[in-house]
């Protein structure tokens, strides 16, 4: 069996019910099953083998949704393309997943006649370039093989191990990975995710889409159409937009990254009108939020929301924090509940280590290392070197620092990488971040080390104000005095009008220091 064929069965139980909404054009489960298998068919029938690696480009669409579907069915690997990087680093994808087609959507009609210049030259591998929108020279138009298909199930079967998905992790520093993820990662992934669910997802439920469904987004699609909910997607982010999606098509369910969660919060306490009391939950995660965000939503929104802490190396959820959990007294949430990623989902454990691999004492910050049953099957495309550097003793060493209360939440603290060592004191930069959040004229915040003569390293501050607030550097540091040791308070500071951040809604830190090297903050 394949993942694609779970498509055809929820088409088979759910039929001419609403499974995708795109556009204000409502989809059945019926019709994207036909959809995803003539893309399939057609596919197959440029000679695409199983096991070739099908990259794609496209914006959130009834289209992405098909090549994936599509891809699943034909038993080609997807490859998503971010459409945020540069030709250079679409070229280095695809020459590192060896792809033997890329799918190009109607927005990038000049990337697609750049493809084509380099097939079969810099790209080896890559056989066919695929259209969804204009005509590029050199270029096939899938849209119109797709109308020449059949519409049947393509008669595939695949074993476990077979590779469903290369994920190309966007990372927040250093250069992507690919993450193998075989038909048993799959089914683990999926299984995990509803063994988390403390909700019922039937069909009068309705899932929003605003980030990118080739990444985190995405993670909510089969469970989904599986329980035959509406997929509602739109092709990007806009606040009010938003607000009027969840009235009209009265959304349940809403995924969201921390600087989503900010701006959609920051519009309704602007006075923006929408009657959002359909939502039941609103799921966020992929990247720390800070207390006082998270404060605010629930009085926003009421308490609903659940936090999910993940990695695309491992299965998800890893942990939970679910709705009745987000309580606590404390100003910056740190020995609460609220303040922490939940606690560990069925079939996970989580122990944290010091540097050499030991446990570390109760209450004491670690590096998070993982456990499950999808552990021993992690696997990086063509890099047996990040396998072992990242797996030992049946442990996935995350990279994540963390601790885990008393009660068993674990609180994350930051990378092992964004660690700052500052007089010989260690600083975690999500407790620097959470300090400066914790003003109210401040929107995000992001902290990183600096090189210095003195001590070692200097905690530098990259702030985002919110409009029309006036504070200033000094300011800022006063504030966080009286919250953080002396040694953790941010040395340097700049002000900017938005944090970097990568798809999965992650701020993007390697590209921070940049900010200070003319003398900046």
């Amino acid at each position: 069996m394949i993942s694609g064929h779970l498509i055809t069965w929820a088409a088979h139980q759910h039929g001419d019910r609403p499974a995708l909404v795109f556009r204000d054009r409502s989809y059945s489960h019926l019709e994207i099953e036909r959809r995803s298998n003539r893309m399939a068919h057609a596919l197959m029938a440029l000679g695409l083998k199983p096991g070739e690696r099908l990259a794609v480009l496209l914006d959130n669409s009834a289209e992405s949704l098909d090549s994936l579907f599509a891809a699943e069915k034909a038993a080609l690997p997807y490859v998503a393309l971010n459409a945020r990087h540069t030709f250079a680093e679409h070229r280095a994808i695809l020459g590192d997943a060896q792809a033997g087609a890329v799918i190009v959507g109607p927005q990038y009609a000049e990337l697609a006649a750049m493809f084509v210049q380099e097939a079969g030259a810099s790209l080896t591998s890559l056989r066919h370039v695929l259209t969804l929108g204009p005509c590029v020279a050199g270029a096939i138009d899938l849209a119109g093989a797709c109308a020449l298909a059949s519409d049947e199930p393509p008669a595939l079967e695949v074993g476990p191990e077979h590779c469903v998905r290369i994920a190309y992790t966007s990372g927040t520093t250093g250069q992507p990975k690919g993450v193998v993820y075989t038909q048993r990662r799959v089914q683990e992934r999926l299984v995990n995710h509803f063994l988390a669910m403390e909700y019922a997802l039937d069909v009068d439920d309705a899932m929003l889409h605003v980030g990118p469904l080739t990444h985190a987004a995405g993670v909510y699609l089969f469970p989904c159409f599986l329980r035959g909910a509406r997929n509602v997607i739109q092709e990007r982010f806009d606040p009010l937009s938003m607000l009027e999606t969840i009235e009209r098509e009265r959304i349940t369910h809403l995924m969201l990254v921390p600087a989503m969660m900010s701006r959609l919060v920051e519009a309704v306490e602007g006075g923006a009108r929408a009657d959002f009391s359909t939502l039941k939950r609103i799921h966020y995660g992929t990247a720390p939020t800070s207390v006082p965000l998270i404060r605010r939503a629930q009085a926003v929104f009421g308490s609903i929301l659940r936090q999910q802490y993940g990695m695309t190396e491992a299965v998800q959820p890893l942990t939970v924090l679910y709705p009745h959990e987000h309580v606590g007294d404390a100003e910056d949430g740190a020995d609460d509940p609220i303040g922490s990623c939940g606690r560990p989902t069925a079939n996970v454990r989580i122990v944290l280590r010091d540097a050499q691999g030991r446990p570390v004492a109760d209450g004491d910050v670690g590096e998070v290392t993982i456990a499950h049953a999808g552990v021993g099957k992690v696997e990086f495309w063509r890099r047996p070197d990040l396998l072992a550097a990242s797996v030992r003793d049946g442990w996935f060493y995350s990279g994540d620092l963390g601790r885990i209360d008393r009660n068993g939440y674990l609180h994350i603290v930051g990378r092992n990488k964004d660690m700052i060592i500052s007089g010989g004191f260690n600083v975690y930069a999500r407790e620097v971040e959470d300090a400066l959040m914790a003003h109210p004229c401040v929107l995000e915040a992001a902290v990183i080390g600096l090189p210095d003569s003195q001590w070692g390293e200097l905690v530098a501050a990259v702030v985002v104000r919110r409009d029309g607030a006036m504070v200033d550097a000094e300011h800022l540091q006063a504030h966080c005095a009286g919250r953080i040791a002396g040694y953790k308070k941010p040395r340097r500071l700049v002000f900017v009008n938005a944090l970097p951040r990568n798809l999965a809604g992650k701020v993007l830190k390697a590209e921070l220091a940049t900010l200070f090297s003319d003398g900046g903050g």
